[in-house]
């Protein structure tokens, strides 16, 4: 026969265990907890009129660059291509014909379907195996700053 003093304790231990098993829990859930609140008020305030013209000033800034990137890439292969020295050459040839191939497929707009920088990265590669291939030094060099 147990005691009532012995059943007390026993119903002080059970919730003192299930008190301490909501601490733990609330400890282990703190970080879900955090990150759900932080993003909706990260929706909220990306909603503002300013932080959309933000991402917009953002996003024109990087278009520009790719922009200028693609340009300099566009306007040295097309010279090169017009030298008749080049179609001599079939493996300068056949490289010169895939940069121009993809610097053509290269999108003129922003499309969620499509990666523009790993197709940037593509033209890059292409672009200095042609320049090594042909022993010619151009580079594009990445200048921050733009004027208008």
């Amino acid at each position: 026969m147990t005691s009532p003093g012995s059943e007390l304790n026993r119903a002080e231990k059970d919730e003192n265990v299930d008190d301490i098993n909501d601490v733990f829990e609330d400890i282990f859930l703190t970080e879900e907890r955090i990150i759900g609140e932080h993003f909706h008020q990260g929706l909220v305030d990306g909603r503002l009129e300013e932080s959309v013209q933000e991402a917009e000033d953002y996003g024109f800034k990087k278009g520009s660059e790719i922009g200028r990137e693609i340009g300099f890439y566009t306007s040295i292969v097309t010279t090169i291509a017009s030298q008749p020295e080049i179609a001599a050459n079939e493996k300068a040839h056949s490289i010169l014909q895939e940069v121009l191939c993809a610097l053509e497929k290269y999108p003129h707009e922003n499309d969620p379907a499509i990666d523009l920088v790993h197709n940037l990265q593509q033209i890059r590669s292409k672009f200095r195996r042609l320049c090594a291939l042909l022993k010619i030094p151009f580079k594009y060099t990445q200048t921050n700053d733009l004027s208008f």
